[in-house]
């Protein structure tokens, strides 16, 4: 009995104590900006590209405040995948989510300088770590259902 009440009070420390590491940081937010953004230039067979990398250490929530005109492009460096995409006309307050932690590229793929700034408005556990969560959360709850139904017996 006495392992019993040792894991699940493991378990449920675990699982609480995780849940308050991601709450204490959720709300802290960054900015970055504001960032001046030429156009991607192509000359012949030559493509010339100013760009930013923006680093994030989780997964983040973020609001991007642009003016000009042009097309902000942002990719996951790690995969060169396209995570945001958005056309500016004059002045654009949009947000986006990047999923996971690591480097992120900022380009403008239009014809005409940009301004942006960025806001990390909330912060969050990347898909890894909430499976982590809900699957200790889950176990903790059915060795405890376990347990009360083995002690009423």
């Amino acid at each position: 009995m006495r392992f019993w009440v040792a894991l699940l009070s493991a378990m449920l420390i675990l699982t609480v104590g995780s849940l308050w590491v991601y709450s204490s940081y959720e709300d802290q937010v960054g900015s970055i900006g504001p960032l001046f953004l030429p156009p991607v230039e192509h000359q012949g067979n030559t493509t010339s590209i100013n760009y930013v990398i923006a680093h994030t250490p989780t997964s983040s929530l973020v609001e991007a405040s642009c003016s000009g005109n042009g097309v902000v492009e942002v990719y996951d460096v790690i995969t060169g995948e396209m995570v945001d995409k958005h056309t500016v006309y004059g002045h654009a307050r949009y947000q986006f989510v990047l999923p996971r932690e690591g480097d992120y590229l900022v380009i403008n793929n239009g014809t005409e300088r940009l301004t942006c700034s960025f806001r990390f408005v909330k912060n969050y556990p990347t898909r890894a770590v909430q499976n982590a969560l809900y699957l200790s959360g889950s176990a903790f709850a059915l060795l405890l259902a376990f347990i009360v139904w083995r002690w009423v017996r």
